[in-house]
């Protein structure tokens, strides 16, 4: 892969990790988040080779073990 894949997640209430490919093709990412009460942490669009590697970032964006 390339490296350039941009994802962007977030932590839901029941403890699970939501992996999203990011295309850049809305300026708020968090649109899909606001007023969700069930989102706990957004990561906001990072570079990840891999959605395997992506969830790895997440995960230690959130301080989850």
């Amino acid at each position: 892969m390339n490296g350039n894949i941009m994802w962007w997640g977030y932590l839901h209430q029941n403890g699970t990790i939501q992996v999203k490919c990011w295309c850049g093709d809305h300026d708020d990412y968090t649109t899909d988040c606001e007023g969700n009460p069930f989102v706990i942490k957004v990561v906001p669009p990072f570079p990840a080779e891999t959605r395997e590697e992506a969830v790895k970032i997440i995960i230690e964006k959130v301080n989850i073990k």
